[in-house]
């Protein structure tokens, strides 16, 4: 699921977690918090084919109205040892069942000299993005999708290539406002799969990856009420199965700003991949927005651009949402968004609009 942005001023979204429990007599005490959301949908797509949800059956259209949820129950805890180094673990539980059931689950050390997390965790490039901002729902790969994707665009700027596989990945601290992280994954599949017991991913295996390195940077300062945060980041893996047809390394390159005053917040992302293994070739993707916050109001609008190289053309994805949010209390949100979007089917010569209502509220514990 998306993160919060590690080391970061209020610009970098909200914590997804409670804080963690606090250690007795140098034991950890896991405490327990995450996150659930739960939305009523109503959307109004066209569908050009005869067998709109692709069961092999004919006829009918998508159902305009759906209750879409999602979210996780975290468990964390840390400790501090005398020498002042911390260490703590934490493991998410998907609230709803999914094939990955446990999500991330990692320790970390964090001292002066900064933080190392080791175990299922994504990397550091993910982390420190910036992305354009959204009151509603968001547009920038959202936990809940309204819509049915008939394409294959690009819909994140977040380079995402090895996701929760286990990896080492080590943060600074922040110096003049500047921060570097970066990450190592042994092995990978082309699916993201990790390895989770005693076997290991062999070494020349086509249509899998191996030693996937990610960086990233951000910078976080204020200038007179102006706050600004700056991230970019870059993701390399190595194809195992050299000379395999249409495989290639991966290669992906992320960047994002976000800039804060008087209550407003305005920024964007751009990510570019080559997206390695896979039969689709390069994706571009990008987005901006701006939100307008007062009290527990907050408004804004957002809009995101992607496209991806096929073999039958280039599939394209426009969205927009307007949207706006009320916060009841620290851990309650009302959240509602009117979006819009057309999605382009280039090797099918399909294309398809929709216009959708979302209205929902979000819970953090």
């Amino acid at each position: 699921m998306k993160k919060a942005l590690y080391g970061t001023t209020a610009l970098g979204a909200l914590a997804l977690i409670a804080g963690p429990a606090a250690a007795q007599d140098g034991k950890i005490s896991l405490g327990v918090g995450g996150y659930y959301e739960n939305f009523f949908t109503a959307v109004a797509q066209d569908c050009d084919v005869a067998d709109c949800d692709g069961d092999g059956v004919a006829g009918g259209d998508y159902n305009p109205f759906n209750v879409r949820h999602e979210g996780e129950i975290h468990f964390k805890g840390e400790t501090t040892l005398d020498n002042g180094l911390t260490v703590g673990f934490q493991a998410q539980l998907e609230a709803i069942t999914q094939g990955d059931q446990m999500d991330e689950t990692y320790l970390y050390f964090t001292g002066g000299w900064g933080r190392l997390i080791m175990g299922s965790e994504n990397s550091a490039p993910y982390l420190m993005q910036y992305t354009g901002p959204s009151a509603g729902l968001g547009l920038n790969s959202p936990n809940v999708g309204p819509y049915n994707a008939i394409s294959a665009a690009g819909t994140s700027t977040l380079l995402n290539a090895v996701s929760d596989a286990n990896k080492i990945t080590y943060f600074t601290p922040r110096f003049f406002g500047f921060q570097l992280g970066a990450s190592y994954t042994p092995n990978i599949d082309a699916r993201g799969g990790n390895t989770q017991t005693f076997g290991l991913n062999e070494s020349d295996e086509a249509g899998e990856y191996n030693n996937f390195f990610g960086g990233g940077l951000n910078f976080v300062e204020s200038f007179g009420g102006v706050d600004v945060a700056v991230a970019g980041g870059i993701e390399y893996g190595m194809d195992e199965g050299d000379g395999a047809a249409g495989a290639d390394d991966f290669l992906g390159f992320s960047g994002g700003l976000n800039i804060g005053f008087s209550g407003f917040t305005v920024g964007g992302s751009v990510l570019h991949q080559n997206n390695g293994l896979s039969a689709d070739r390069d994706t571009l993707v990008w987005d901006v927005g701006a939100t307008y916050g007062a009290g527990p109001w907050e408004i804004g609008v957002t809009y995101l651009n992607g496209e991806t190289e096929t073999a039958g053309g280039d599939d394209q994805v426009h969205r927009v949402e307007l949207g706006g949010n009320y916060r009841l209390s620290p851990g309650v949100k009302v959240v509602g968004a009117l979006q819009y979007t057309n999605d382009d089917d280039a090797s099918a010569s399909r294309e398809e609009d929709a216009w959708g209502v979302i209205l929902g509220t979000r819970l953090d514990f």
